[in-house]
């Protein structure tokens, strides 16, 4: 037994350094390859922020976005020039800290092998791989939400004392991207089931304390800027409740997009462990009908339908299934949390340990029913849901490997055989996936040389141009590389104003003279056009250079 723990020692920190090669080499290529095809617009003002905190400032800042990434950018920037790589290393960076922490977690349920799988999927599934290294927070804001359950986690189970740490890397979460405050659901359940295993639950409180005192500076950050210390907190939830433009890109009331879209996010390596557990599932019922009868009666399943507490959560999924995107969310978030404690509760009289699985299950739903009711939907929203179906993938390939296994001479050939090719698809999977993010960004990578050559251009033109007024479609790529305070410059569609992307750019008559009178009211010295060339009553186009045109005011 002693030699047993061992040698699971020895494989749980081969297979951390195996894990932990494999996805530096992954991030590694991924981060050069961004590199090459350029950031996207919402980098550049993590950029402005990070250059502005680093006291480097350049014009322009956005300090209504999360500010953790651009803080960790700063210290680049401390000891080095503006470099647009540098966000795109720490988001790097923050990929593969979060796949091992994934790994450390899932050892406390799986052995080695299994971990390594279920960490490795994460870390290649394709909707990660999309986003990861790419300068933004979607997937280094969910490493660092792995981190704050993986340590809420242990807190509960091996040292109250690490509440310390797990509520600030909670709020380093929430800075890194708002909407993670959602992890609180997950947080604060697993704490309430467990709260009688909790040694010194004063600790709780501590960790909290500490991680408020985190956030003063911030706050006083904020004060000065916004006279207001909570205001980008106020804007980003206020937005989260709101009905939206229906001519935004992302407009999108289909509250099972992401369910639709699933098996493109996971990829199928992730539906060949779906269907090789399907397959175990099957054999195992040939094999064990009789058995699972028996498990039937002894679990007393008839007991279980006339259990008040089984009773009282059935009205509550009724209820949740009722309201499911009718009300605001957060009505939804919490009758979801109820029926997951009465179903814990349920479990418990019935002696089935089921409080892993519902920390997962709520970690899931607290993010889907965000995304779900909240009506603007991305593909890179469903990032904050991947965790929790890696979980589940790594207990299917688990169970399934057992249910199926071929020893030879005390080892299981199913299992090292299905972990292998596994891994080989997975690998295979993201050398194909980045090749396809490379074509598939092209325009991006022509877009950013055309805005890098406009903006060279107009220093040239206009070396005064740091005192003129000049607003700007996309208005923080021309802030960057011009390195100035740009205007914003709204898109006019269908009678309505958007300051992001709208569906499509077809504009009508009505719509460039909605962009007229916008430059009629701000009256700006130059304005940089990135949508096809109009007639503007007192603006001429003095270059065009690839896709952007630069007007200069006439009169």
């Amino acid at each position: 037994m002693h030699g047993l723990k061992i040698k699971d020692q020895r494989s749980k920190w081969v297979f951390l350094i195996l894990l932990a090669l494999t996805v530096s080499v992954i991030a590694y290529y991924r981060v050069k390859l961004q590199i090459d095809l350029g950031a996207i617009i919402d980098t550049y003002d993590y950029l402005a922020n990070a250059a502005a905190l680093a006291g480097k400032g350049i014009g322009f800042d956005d300090f209504n976005r999360p500010p953790f990434m651009s803080i960790l950018t700063a210290i680049f920037f401390l000891f080095g020039g503006l470099s647009i790589d540098s966000i795109m290393i720490v988001d790097g960076i923050l990929y593969v800290f979060g796949c091992v922490g994934l790994y450390l977690f899932l050892k406390n349920f799986f052995d080695s092998l299994t971990s390594f799988i279920g960490s490795l999927l994460f870390a290649t599934f394709p909707i990660v791989i999309t986003f990861a290294g790419a300068g933004i927070n979607d997937v280094s804001g969910v490493s660092m939400g792995i981190w704050a359950i993986y340590l809420t986690y242990m807190a509960v189970k091996k040292d109250s004392r690490l509440f310390l740490i797990s509520f600030p890397v909670a709020m380093l979460a929430f800075l890194t991207r708002y909407n993670l405050a959602l992890l609180i659901f997950p947080i604060m359940f697993y704490i309430l089931i467990n709260r009688e295993k909790i040694k010194n639950s004063r600790n709780v409180l501590i960790g909290m304390g500490i991680a408020l005192i985190l956030i003063i500076p911030l706050l006083y950050f904020f004060s000065l800027k916004f006279g207001n210390p909570i205001y980008p907190f106020i804007d980003f939830f206020k937005t989260s409740g709101g009905a939206g433009s229906t001519e935004h890109f992302a407009y999108n009331q289909d509250s099972f997009y992401f369910i639709k879209n699933m098996p493109f996010y996971i990829g199928f390596v992730s539906l060949g462990i779906v269907f090789f557990t399907l397959l175990g599932l099957i054999f195992r019922l040939f094999r064990k009908t009789r058995v699972l009868m028996d498990n039937v009666r002894i679990f007393g399943l008839k007991d279980m339908f006339i259990n008040f507490k089984f009773i009282l959560m059935l009205v509550f999924v009724c209820i949740f299934l009722l309201s499911f995107a009718k009300v605001h969310y957060m009505v939804s978030e919490a009758v979801f949390f109820i029926i997951c404690y009465l179903l814990y509760l349920v479990g418990t009289d019935f002696s089935i340990d089921m409080d892993k699985d519902l920390l997962f299950i709520i970690w899931f739903m607290a993010f889907f029913i965000f995304q779900s009711v909240y009506v603007a939907k991305d593909h890179r929203y469903f990032i904050t849901m991947v965790v929790p179906l890696a979980y589940f993938l790594s207990r299917a390939f688990n169970w399934s490997v057992k249910e199926l296994q071929v020893k030879f001479k005390d080892v299981n050939i199913i299992r090292c055989l299905f972990a292998i090719l596994l891994t080989v698809l997975m690998l295979f999977s993201v050398s194909s996936q980045l090749h396809y993010i490379e074509q598939d960004n092209q325009n991006n990578k022509v877009f950013t040389q055309d805005v890098q050559t406009a903006s060279t251009w107009l220093k040239g033109h206009d070396p005064e141009y740091k005192s003129k007024l000049i607003y700007a479609d996309l208005w923080s790529y021309f802030g960057w590389f011009l390195q100035t305070k740009v205007g914003k410059m709204p898109i006019f569609r269908n009678n309505q104003t958007l300051y992001v992307g709208a569906k499509d750019y077809n504009f009508t008559e009505q719509d460039k003279m909605a962009f007229n009178s916008e430059l009629e009211k701000t009256k700006p010295d130059y304005y940089i056009s990135v949508w096809p060339e109009v007639n503007f009553t007192s603006y001429n186009p003095i270059q065009k250079l690839g896709t952007v045109i630069i007007y200069q005011r006439v009169n």
